[in-house]
């Protein structure tokens, strides 16, 4: 049905309202930041593993470090 010839077109999706309020999480995000300090989460670099079990041991021995 094609009216005042106009394509008909199909919605997707639509922009709805955010998911997460910026304001809410930025004393979590604050309390974060300060935990860390100035370490990263992870060190840079390329890092190489013969497992991706060894890879996750790392991985969470780095996050867990102080």
């Amino acid at each position: 049905m094609q009216t005042n010839g106009e394509l008909p077109m199909k919605v997707v999706g639509r922009k709805g309202k955010a998911k997460a309020d910026v304001l809410a999480i930025d004393g979590m995000q604050r309390l974060a930041n300060n935990l860390r300090g100035n370490k990263p989460f992870i060190p840079k670099g390329v890092w190489r593993f013969k497992t991706f079990e060894e890879a996750d041991v790392w991985t969470l021995k780095v996050r867990t470090r102080r």
